[in-house]
């Protein structure tokens, strides 16, 4: 990680709301002057890739990022995307209950996420979104996405490194370089 980031000293200067994937169609357009307009194109990978090809990410960071879904719930009442507003996996746990979740160990940072998607496991408690689907039938996904049901250790590795960037993309530093510890 760097350190020092400065923040935006005006709101004009913050990117305009609507840029964040969508997890479902209609998906916004996430590029231009109106990036909360709802796009024609409705597929998934498609979205994904306005999304993060903007900021210079490519597909295996993509789907590195995506598996940030094995920790944490959606919730209907602030996405609509979840189908049930609790499950056998959320209905319990520390801070707010229910919501739905990607895998069934929700609190746990590891490759669930991804052994889940390439094992075709469908379970009715656990979330599953067009753009989780789509890292296993997009040709330029689908070979990271196996990869990282296979080695953690890959996984792990890529996700650091794309984490770091999205972390850092457009940002300025004080000092430039940042400040590492």
């Amino acid at each position: 990680m760097r350190y020092g980031r400065v923040d935006a000293e005006t709101d004009a200067a913050v990117p305009i709301e609507g840029r964040l994937p969508d997890g479902e169609a209609p998906f916004g357009q996430a590029d231009g002057a109106c990036p909360g307009d709802k796009s024609e194109d409705p597929d998934p990978a498609a979205h994904l890739r306005r999304v993060f090809y903007r900021m210079g990410f490519n597909d295996r960071e993509i789907v590195a990022l995506s598996g940030a879904h094995t920790i944490g719930r959606a919730y209907k009442e602030r996405s609509g995307v979840p189908t049930l507003d609790s499950t056998k996996y959320t209905a319990e746990g520390p801070g707010t209950k229910g919501g739905m979740s990607w895998t069934r160990d929700w609190l746990d940072f590891n490759n669930d996420y991804f052994v889940a998607l390439a094992a075709g496991e469908k379970d009715a408690d656990l979330l599953e979104m067009s753009t989780d689907a789509v890292l296993l039938t997009d040709e330029g996904f689908k070979p990271h996405a196996l990869k990282y049901g296979e080695s953690q250790a890959a996984f792990f590795e890529d996700y650091a490194a794309a984490h770091k960037k999205l972390s850092e993309v457009g940002s300025t530093f004080d000092p430039p370089e940042g400040v590492s510890i």
